[in-house]
């Protein structure tokens, strides 16, 4: 007769076997590849998200979206979605201060902002001033360039993207910091 501890290892044993053989593929086949998603940068920089200066974000944006790969193949930005969210201070009706997050969503076709929200300062025709993004942006502020679409400039045997099908790319979120 198996003593009560001998029971509990040979219990133990066949869960861990059990859990090994249920992780692995049980027919042979090879798992699908992981299909090729082309990095997608701020400007013409290597910056694909993180804390990033006020100066240094303006300067990349005003360069748009860019997209290449390590070996040298270019992708053309067919659109995005952008939002930007933007730490304000408001105040309630009795007075006590609230830091709350207002966001600006939009979809823009191509690699670069909108004249939206990239023109300089406007005045409604109530007199409010409008201010670009460029001047709007400041410290704990975040932006977020979601569903970027890309597709191939010529042709690339090494990743065989299709050359009219847009593919969605890695999007990059920007924190901006001092």
């Amino acid at each position: 007769m198996m003593s009560r501890t001998s029971l509990v290892l040979l219990l133990a044993l066949m869960m861990a076997a059990d859990v090994k053989l249920s992780g692995q593929q049980k027919s042979g086949t090879k798992p699908a590849a992981k299909p090729f998603v082309p990095p997608v940068y701020l400007g013409e920089s290597n910056y694909k998200g993180g804390p990033i200066q006020k100066e240094k974000f303006n300067a990349f944006l005003k360069q748009g979206l860019s997209s290449h790969d390590s070996l040298g193949n270019y992708y053309k930005i067919v659109g995005f979605d952008f939002t930007y969210a933007e730490r304000k201070v408001y105040e309630d009706s009795i007075g006590n201060l609230m830091k709350l997050t207002d966001l600006i969503s939009q979809h823009y076709p191509g690699n670069m902002i909108g004249k939206d929200l990239g023109t300089d300062a406007d005045t409604s025709a109530e007199g409010e001033v409008f201010l670009s993004l460029y001047q709007r942006v400041k410290p704990g502020d975040t932006v977020y360039f979601d569903h970027i679409q890309v597709t191939t400039i010529g042709k690339n045997i090494l990743v065989p993207l299709p050359d009219s099908i847009p593919v969605v790319a890695r999007g990059i979120r920007c924190e901006i910091v001092k």
